[in-house]
């Protein structure tokens, strides 16, 4: 629900992320979902400050601040989009809701009328949140606007606890099974929302501060330095991950992928021990087996993990394909690190620090490097009005009412610190707001998929804006990322890009595989590090004898992704933990189901359209059937389980790899082609490399052996002549013997003339 006392279960997620967020970092930072405005860790880095990782336990006044635009789309996972944060306009309001609360505890309704009033009062919460929210995104730099969104977001998380707690104390004990499966939906809605909210309460959030707190301190000595006591030779977060996107330096990067991990998970590692109890104690409380099967719930799967074994097994194929691809193409630039007996990569390398997204290396491995990437035209500028209008022009060809009022207030100023591109409901029906950030676009294709990504989460707000508040977000947590995505993959194709007249790009074969694999290095290597992130979560939650916890990550990781790490680990080591997400209790697992529900809804809609071909060349553009299917299955919100609004879209009801397989079918022919022709080259050149060495190991020796006789050559004569040998040998010794006489003994007579 876009309201916040209804327990939204991404809202409850953003409210816990935001409480953390504001435990690690000065400023509550909020941003979309990695796949989304920015690619997963383009999006915010964070600039931690430099103090120790241990200290005070209140751990709420850590100075950090966001200098760029990356990490945070990765490490702040469900901040805001598409949820809001609770922030009330002053501690008045809080309190007035507070009592309002009591008072509905001690009244004898019905739980009909009860969830009414909890509607009601959660609607007004939410426009009290939103417009704070606002206030602080467009006046990053305010202290009191900061510290207000720190004072009441514990305060709201009462507000939703103490709402759960009356549902359950008052209605859900005794309650019989109920008929209405619309008071069914909305039960169980709440109960999935308020269960998320439940844990990380108390002393279990108390873990969840002092990892955050040390994650969000992280500074590093710098490569190759002695003494480490100035901030000239200290590394931020922000420093490492421009590192590992510039460097092609295997000690360096190998360095810093260590200390990274030195200084989060190794000293993590105790207390996520102790959070793993605790969650699991939680999770026993709502009478389920572990925090494991308590998170999958809101996923609506009796089996969820084998469903999410079955989508992986599914597209792994493509994933090895794409990763022995990417492997032979990097051992021109790391051969003396990549080993032809294993077939791993070594984390490091990949341009990213959790090695879970590859485009940083797009350059190395590129299809056609001689074919460029859409460019801006030579003295031309692009406005992000020029975007977010194309991005508009696109939903009112397919049916969609215009969103213009959302962005024609955007700020076209230089990037702040503190500045995240944001997607905002302000929950009354009527205003939706987005900030965007920075001035100038190099990078066209990245910035027009921000901008669809951000302008696609206003439409979705804009959709289900009828509905109860209850039912105001996606009916599971990945389906906003999904639809969100659809568009962005639409306008950013070089054949769409040239309909653009502010955009100069190629649009033939070439620039198509290229464009398909710079989108498979961001999306394949994303889907298999959320499988296996969670994946190893959902077995530590499971099994509570598991100590070894390092070495099963690296099973996972080696075994399902061919990932290795570029260091020897041991169990003294924790490194999932320099992850965000496992530090502050996030789910993953969205960003696989996400972009599975992406390419399957899309594939619906290309058959609506008629489409035949390629499903990468399809598009939808002006054909409002299509827009229809999309905007029936948007506007149910989650007011109906997500397998029924997926059925609405494509007339299945489970999950289907097939679209995102056919989408990327092209680039599959060409990486198996590809990879086997450098595979061949490279063993021919092992094969004949003893020859070739052999060979010209005896040329040199040949012409060492030839350049030494003519630097010689007056000593070998006279060998020669010694021996007999030279035709005038022996006029050479008399001459030789006569002139050394003369010289000393005939008196006048010279050298010559003798």
């Amino acid at each position: 629900m876009r309201g916040g006392l209804i327990l939204n279960m991404m809202l409850v997620e953003k409210l816990i992320c935001v409480t953390t967020l504001i435990t690690a970092i000065t400023a509550v930072q909020i941003q979309n979902n990695p796949t989304s405005e920015m690619s997963t860790d383009e999006k915010t880095f964070i600039k931690t400050n430099k103090t120790g990782e241990q200290s005070d336990e209140s751990g709420h006044e850590v100075e950090t601040e966001v200098e760029d635009k990356k990490f945070l789309e990765d490490a702040l996972k469900t901040v805001l989009d598409p949820n809001p944060i609770l922030i009330a306009k002053n501690d008045d309001v809080v309190e007035t809701f507070k009592i309002q609360l009591d008072e509905v505890d001690k009244e004898n309704s019905t739980i009909e009328l009860f969830m009414d009033e909890m509607d009601n009062m959660s609607l007004e919460i939410c426009k009290i949140s939103q417009e704070a929210i606002w206030d602080y995104m467009t006046d990053t730099n305010s202290e009191v606007k900061k510290n207000k969104m720190v004072r009441i977001a514990a305060e709201v998380d009462e507000i939703k606890k103490q709402y759960w707690t009356i549902l359950k104390k008052k209605y859900l004990n005794d309650l019989e099974p109920l008929i209405d499966l619309k008071l069914n939906r909305k039960i169980r809605i709440i109960k999935e929302r308020g269960i998320n909210v439940q844990m990380p309460q108390s002393k279990q959030r108390e873990d969840i501060d002092t990892m955050q707190r040390i994650w969000s301190r992280v500074s590093v000595c710098a490569y190759n330095t002695t003494v480490c006591n100035n901030e000239d030779t200290q590394r931020t977060m922000n420093d490492i991950i421009t590192i590992f996107k510039t460097s092609n330096d295997t000690d360096e990067l190998a360095y810093y992928w260590k200390a990274f991990r030195d200084a989060t998970g190794k000293i993590i590692r105790p207390i996520f021990k102790d959070y793993v109890i605790k969650m699991n104690k939680v999770a026993v409380s709502e009478n389920f087996s572990d925090a494991g099967e308590m998170w999958r719930y809101t996923f609506e799967d009796d089996d969820f993990p084998a469903t999410v074994d079955r989508v992986w097994n599914e597209i792994k194929p493509f994933y090895n394909l794409l990763h022995d691809y990417v492997r032979v193409k990097l051992r021109i630039y790391y051969k003396t690190v990549l080993s032809d007996s294993d077939k791993l990569i070594p984390a490091h390398i990949l341009g990213n620090i959790w090695a879970q997204e590859w485009q940083a290396i797009y350059d190395k491995v590129a299809a056609y490097p001689h074919v460029e990437r859409a460019t801006v035209p030579q003295n031309q500028s692009i406005r992000p009005k020029d975007l977010f209008n194309a991005v508009d022009e696109f939903h009112q060809s397919i049916g969609f009412e215009s969103a213009k009022e959302s962005f024609q207030d955007i700020k076209e100023t230089s990037i702040t610190d503190n500045c995240l591109p944001s997607s905002h409901d302000m929950c009354d029906g009527v205003n939706y707001k987005i900030n965007w950030c920075g001035d100038k676009i190099s990078d066209v294709t990245a910035a027009l998929s921000k901008a669809a990504r951000l302008l696609d989460h206003v439409q979705y707000f804009k959709h289900y804006r009828n509905l109860q508040p209850l039912y105001r977000d996606g009916p599971n947590p990945a389906f906003h990322d999904a639809i969100s995505d659809i568009a962005a993959m639409q306008l950013t194709s070089p054949k769409n890009l040239q309909t653009l007249n502010f955009v100069k790009v190629a649009s033939t074969p070439e620039s198509t595989i290229n464009h398909l694999l710079w989108l498979a290095l961001e999306t394949f290597p994303l889907m298999a590090h959320a499988y296996i992130l969670d994946k190893w979560r959902w077995d530590v939650f499971a099994n509570s004898t598991m100590e070894d916890w390092n070495k099963h990550w690296w099973e996972l990781r080696i075994r399902e992704t061919g990932i290795s790490p570029p260091v020897p680990r041991d169990e003294s080591d924790l490194d999932p933990a320099a992850k965000y997400h496992v530090v502050s209790h996030v789910q993953y697992i969205t960003f696989l189901i996400s972009h599975v529900l992406e390419f399957q809804i899309l594939l619906s809609l290309c058959k609506r359209a008629n489409h035949t071909g390629p499903l990468h060349e399809c598009s939808i553009y002006g054909v409002k059937e299509a827009g229809k299917v999309l905007s029936d299955g948007m506007s149910l919100g989650a007011s109906e389980d997500w397998r029924t609004v997926l059925h609405t879209m494509t007339g299945e009801t489970e999950l289907s790899t097939k679209g995102i397989l056919e989408y990327f079918a092209a680039l599959k022919d060409f990486l198996k082609e590809e990879t086997a022709r450098l595979e061949r080259n490279h063993e021919e050149m092992d094969t004949s490399a003893p020859i070739i060495i052999g060979i010209v190991v005896i040329v040199l020796v040949i012409l060492m052996f030839i350049l030494y006789c003519v630097k010689k050559r007056d000593s070998a004569l006279k060998l020669l002549s010694y021996c007999g040998l030279s035709k005038n040998g022996s006029l050479d010794i008399v001459t030789s013997e006569l002139s050394h006489r003369k010289s000393n003994d005939v008196v006048g007579v010279s050298e010559d003339k003798v």
